[in-house]
């Protein structure tokens, strides 16, 4: 994925190939794109270890901490229970991110979005990371590692 981004391209659908094998679709990234707040920290990661072409920055979305805002809906169930936000506050500030990315981009399925709210409620209520958000670590370390 990382040397997709590197060169301004996209990940697309996956398909069997066989019992073995997988393909997968590549597509060059336009400016209009959709990233993917996950996606957007790998190409941050991949700036600062000076691996992005210039065909990859190119196709760059705004990666200001100022372009991520979050749903006001999203805002109001996390401050509902205050063992919840408390919860959620201390959580890593990737992990929150890619979270709530990962509900409101399916804001139009009001079904979708319920699921994946009431799914991030009930594991932060446990106060409980879960799903895959900093690709093995190296997102939420490589600032460290440098």
């Amino acid at each position: 994925m990382e040397e997709a981004l590197c060169f301004g391209w996209i990940d697309g659908t996956k398909k069997k190939l066989s019992q073995t094998e997988i393909g997968q679709r590549l597509s060059p990234r336009t400016k209009k794109s959709q990233w993917t707040e996950l996606n957007k920290e790998r190409a941050r990661r991949l700036i600062y270890l000076d691996l992005m072409t210039d065909l990859g920055r190119a196709t760059l979305p705004d990666l200001s901490p100022e372009s991520f805002v979050i749903d006001p809906q999203i805002i109001q169930a996390l401050e509902a229970d205050p063992e919840i936000q408390q919860n959620f506050s201390a959580f890593p500030e990737l992990y929150q991110r890619i979270k709530i990315d990962n509900i409101q981009r399916y804001g139009a399925d009001v079904e979708l979005f319920e699921r994946r709210l009431e799914k991030l409620l009930t594991n932060t209520k446990a106060n409980q990371l879960f799903g895959a958000w900093d690709d093995n670590g190296r997102l939420s370390s490589y600032k460290k590692n440098s």
